[in-house]
């Protein structure tokens, strides 16, 4: 499963460093005396409760950090009589726990600046967060046995070896205690964790990411061309691109990365599930009638002018992504599948909420697929009640209004915390996807694939070949004849490497 997508968009913040879960000692007496002086007078009066409030949102401050969405939610009261307590602390069930959290985080990770540790710490400030750095590349089963964090942040594989040696809390049992609405998550990636997880629940994931077919309505208005819909196979989205053939603009562009033809090739054949190969690679089907037809197809759509073209660039030339530049954003192609990233560069360049849309990749999305992290409790954890609470709290609403506060560079888990910001027509195609692990998920899970092995190399070795097909220097099945013989050569050398490295 491919992590092209994963954004490094978090920003390190610089101030007071973190102590203490993210507070002083002070903060934490003063807190904890505040909220006793309520329980033990029902009826303080008015101006002590405001001043006992709006210091402590003084004194947090002085830290630096606190964001502004913190203190708004600090300040909203409830009617449970400590009506001079912010509501962030009127409930906290870890108030007397005093517990010290391990948190498990990555080498470039920033698991303690705002966007995650400290939101958790301002609703439970008697918790402190350590973390601890696993090295890139260390045994996860070997490192948690020697360090022992309580909360774990992991990968899909990590997840998969964890749950699979008996190193996590199933969490099935914690989430009918708490009626945590898993209901309300996106089922398909629960249903991964699930399989991962030998058919318990060990973890759960704040987001995800997938592609979308995203659409320009006035372009498809302004043509007269019926705009596509869920459910379409990719014949019927091809057909409805080459549409726009002869109207000046293109009807798909193959990438937000520019006018990439194997990339377009590359995102079908994995969607409707053609292999380059079986048997770890011994035998090479790259040049099948449907891997023809695919090439025909896309080659035809070049070559006619409905599947976009920089004719200002050479081959090798890219399209700025990100900028006006980019083909989709000029409005000089009416259909792009891509990440939910891209919807924070729709936002930045075109004013207008009603000009988009997306609909559902066609075929399985597995392949697109990508987890940033899925957050655990240590089947050895020193407080587990705390480490199920930051869990949760990763997991929760609250947290994902920040996953969306910058565009949509991940997928927030629920359907409902995305249309907070976004129209239904604009997100629920990313809840729409259909996600199916292949029948060697798990040889996958253990590095070990046996097909569809040599997919990387057909993405490189097919872009100069594509390029001749629209050239007209060869024709489709000469270019995938000369396709299947490298892909040999290349699966004969990575067979040579192994044996050399066994001996």
């Amino acid at each position: 499963m491919s992590g092209q997508y994963q954004e490094q968009w978090e920003k390190q913040l610089s101030g007071q460093p973190m102590r203490n879960g993210g507070f002083t000692s002070d903060i934490q007496s003063k807190v904890r005396e505040r909220i006793r002086m309520e329980e033990r007078n029902n009826k303080p009066s008015r101006w002590f409760r405001t001043a006992a409030a709006l210091a402590s949102i003084v004194i947090v401050l002085g830290g630096g950090w606190l964001l502004r969405d913190d203190i708004g939610s600090m300040l909203k009261q409830k009617p449970s009589g400590m009506d001079g307590v912010p509501a962030a602390l009127q409930n906290d069930v870890l108030a007397d726990e005093n517990a010290t959290l391990k948190v498990m985080v990555g080498q470039y990770d920033s698991f303690t600046n705002m966007q995650y540790a400290r939101p958790f710490l301002l609703h439970h400030p008697t918790v402190t967060v350590e973390t601890a750095q696993i090295p890139e590349g260390k045994d996860v089963t070997e490192w948690v046995d020697k360090e022992k964090p309580d909360v774990l942040r992991l990968s899909l594989q990590q997840y998969y070896e964890l749950a699979k040696a008996g190193k996590l809390k199933p969490l099935d049992t914690l989430i009918a205690k708490d009626d945590v609405d898993v209901d309300a998550m996106y089922e398909p990636v629960i249903d991964i964790l699930r399989q991962y997880g030998g058919g318990q629940l060990y973890g759960l994931t704040p987001a995800f990411q997938t592609d979308a077919v995203f659409i320009n309505k006035e372009l498809f208005e302004k043509n007269g061309i019926p705009l596509p819909h869920a459910g379409m196979t990719w014949d019927e989205l091809l057909d409805t691109a080459a549409r726009f053939q002869g109207t000046g603009t293109a009807g798909l562009v193959s990438s937000s990365f520019g006018d990439n033809p194997s990339s377009l090739v590359n995102e079908i054949a994995q969607a409707t599930g053609l292999q380059t190969d079986t048997q770890n690679g011994k035998q090479v089907t790259i040049d099948t009638p449907a891997w023809a037809d695919l090439w025909t197809k896309i080659t035809n759509g070049y070559k006619d002018g409905w599947i976009y073209r920089d004719k200002g660039a050479d081959s090798e030339s890219k399209v700025e992504s990100f900028t006006p530049s980019d083909p989709f954003l000029k409005g000089n192609a009416a259909m792009v599948v891509t990440s939910g990233y891209y919807v924070s560069q729709i936002k930045s360049v075109w004013k207008d909420d009603q000009k988009w849309i997306t609909i559902p990749v066609p075929g399985d999305q597995i392949s697109s697929f990508h987890l940033l992290e899925i957050y655990a409790v240590s089947s050895t954890a020193n407080s587990e009640k705390a480490a199920w609470e930051m869990v949760k709290f990763m997991n929760g609403s609250e947290f994902a209004k920040r996953l969306i506060g910058t565009g949509m560079s991940q997928t927030p888990i629920r359907q409902a915390d995305a249309q907070q910001k976004f129209s239904e027509e604009q997100v629920a195609a990313f809840y729409q996807n259909k996600l199916e692990l292949p029948q060697d998920w798990q040889s996958a899970a253990e590095g070990k694939p046996n097909s569809n092995t040599l997919i990387g190399y057909a993405y490189q070795d097919s872009k100069p070949l594509l390029e001749e097909v629209i050239a007209g220097t060869l024709s489709v099945d000469q270019a995938l004849a000369q396709l299947k013989e490298k892909l040999e050569q290349r699966a004969q050398q990575d067979e040579l490497n192994a044996q050399k490295e066994q001996s």
